[in-house]
């Protein structure tokens, strides 16, 4: 198998190189701080990969917005200063271990199982999500039933992933990947898979 060699060798993705074809996908972990701020345990989780010889790790989910984006409690955001700073420490170390680093950013939308700033949640229908919350992410029961976004809200969605989109850039993120799967927000608009 002469083609499993391409694995490790260097190529380009996008405007990043990336010393081989080796990536780390993003996965739930809800190890910040209750304020959203990524911990030196997360820098050390990530940095590890980087160190194991990881050519790009993703993150996991950081939220956008400060009223129906998390969908967890100790989920990390990027929405202020001191949130973009913690990760700043994060990338930074990612760099310094010979690795890239993209940032997923995520709106959960109606399949909340926590949320630090409001109770209620925000979907593209007032329908109820299929299954309940995982008490692995500290939720418990069903889902709540969504309001249906206002148009103002959806606006306010869309600002926030662009906001925290440039956010990322700053704290040094070698780029953002928007999730757009597994139920969440953006995927509500377009599969029948979440509702019942």
């Amino acid at each position: 198998m002469t083609d499993a060699k391409k694995l490790f060798e260097s190529f380009t993705l996008g405007n990043i190189t990336l010393d081989n074809r080796v990536g780390v996908a993003p996965m739930t972990r809800i190890s910040a701080t209750s304020e959203g701020l990524a911990t030196d345990q997360m820098k050390s989780y990530y940095t590890s990969f980087a160190r194991g010889g990881f050519g790009l790790i993703i993150t996991e989910g950081i939220y956008t917005d400060d009223k129906h984006s998390p969908g967890y409690i100790y989920q990390p955001g990027i929405i202020n200063d001191e949130q973009e700073q913690a990760w700043k420490k994060v990338v930074d170390s990612v760099h310094q271990a010979g690795a890239k680093i993209i940032a997923q950013l995520m709106h959960t939308g109606a399949v909340v199982h926590g949320n630090p700033f409001n109770q209620d949640s925000i979907g593209p229908s007032v329908v109820k999500p299929k299954g309940e919350k995982s008490e692995i992410y500290e939720g418990k029961g069903p889902f709540p039933t969504p309001r249906e976004a206002t148009k103002e809200e959806i606006t306010e969605v869309i600002n926030g992933f662009v906001n925290v989109a440039k956010r990322a850039k700053s704290a040094g993120f070698d780029g953002i990947e928007i999730h757009g799967a597994n139920g969440y927000l953006l995927d509500e608009f377009l599969t029948d898979y979440t509702y019942r």
